[in-house]
């Protein structure tokens, strides 16, 4: 089994992804930076750039294998300049993401609005795989995607497309465009898709995406796919080709960042190493960004998740928010440690 940690817009940069894989990633595999986008001008934008500089991938023995960018284009050129930039970094793997729901994104036909023209999709596909073969570019190149813009249906078609590529991991969010990130999972959706893209051919390893936000979250799923697979699947050599057991967590891991240790039955988050993860991350990012004030707002990010940990705080995280200096912004946090229930 592998976990992976998902890519999260202006959460996941590299102060959050070193201090990560020195805490809690001896059972991530890989971290996925949040998308750079892709330009006319064939430039990344500096913020965007420095997030996947080297430099500072400083926790990570192995980053050309154990972080991998995330490119948003819509266009093969700029997708193809883009990862090879990213080889040229060091990288061994770029991913190209088709599964964004977001308005802004999807109205210019990126991230999940690649998925309207399957048929436009295609051909983008094959004009970046051929130039991968043919110029023998010598890295990986993965997909992450969902289900269809607007319902689960859509997927066979769009699993179908994907099958003839070698992508080396295929990423599925088992939601479709319409649905964010809101709502049930598609559970027996993912599996129908996973099993149409390995009918059709596909090679890349499937990755399970969505809603494991806990042990049990995680449990639930395996047990659907496994369920799905006992009652679909005719021979031995059909499970084994079916085998899901790469998972990628993102807003389960941001709530809780013991949680792939806690999946591969290691302990339980402990207050006292959220206290010491917390501080860190202040500290990071104090380097990242100036000012107490834009320091404050990136951690409250962090505290819209990490809240649920602390019972009865809301007159605590309340305080947390209205903080205005370091001062104000410690105090606050010991207050919520020390005066609040701490649940795991």
């Amino acid at each position: 089994m592998k976990i992976y940690f998902a890519p999260m817009e202006g959460i996941t940069l590299y102060p959050l992804r070193n201090i990560h894989k020195e805490m809690f990633g001896e059972e991530v595999s890989k971290y996925y930076t949040p998308f750079v986008s892709t330009a006319r001008t064939y430039k990344f934008k500096k913020r965007e750039q420095r997030d996947i500089l080297p430099e500072f991938v400083t926790s990570f023995a192995d980053y050309k294998n154990e972080v991998v960018p995330q490119i948003m284009g819509n266009k093969a050129e700029q997708i193809i300049w883009a990862a090879r930039k990213m080889h040229e970094l060091g990288y061994n793997e770029a991913n190209l993401n088709m599964g964004c729901p977001v308005a802004t994104v999807v109205n210019r036909h990126k991230g999940s609005g690649l998925l309207e023209d399957v048929d436009k999709l295609d051909a983008m596909l094959f004009e970046i795989f051929d130039t991968i073969e043919k110029e023998n570019l010598g890295f990986k190149f993965s997909l992450k995607t969902r289900l269809g813009m607007h319902d689960d249906s859509e997927s066979l078609k769009i699993m179908k497309v994907l099958a003839k590529y070698p992508v080396s991991e295929l990423t599925l969010h088992a939601r479709v465009r319409d649905d964010y990130y809101k709502g049930q999972i598609r559970a027996e959706a993912f599996c129908r898709a996973a099993k149409e893209y390995l009918k059709n051919g596909g090679s890349g390893t499937i990755v399970y995406n969505g809603d494991i936000n806990s042990v049990s979250d995680f449990k639930k799923i395996t047990d659907i796919i496994k369920k799905f697979t006992d009652a679909t699947m005719d021979s031995n050599d059909d499970k084994r080709d079916f085998k899901i057991d790469h998972f990628m967590l993102g807003r389960g891991l941001i709530t809780n960042p013991a949680l792939a240790r806690e999946i591969a039955g290691g302990e339980k988050l402990k207050a006292d190493e959220l206290r010491t993860y917390l501080d860190r991350l202040y500290e990071a990012y104090e380097e990242y960004i100036p000012e107490d004030q834009n320091v404050i707002f990136k951690m409250l990010e962090h505290w819209a998740f990490i809240h649920i940990h602390f019972k009865d705080c809301d007159k605590y995280l309340k305080a947390i928010r209205k903080s205005r200096s370091k001062g104000e912004y410690k105090a606050a946090v010991t207050n919520m440690f020390s005066s609040c229930e701490f649940v795991i």
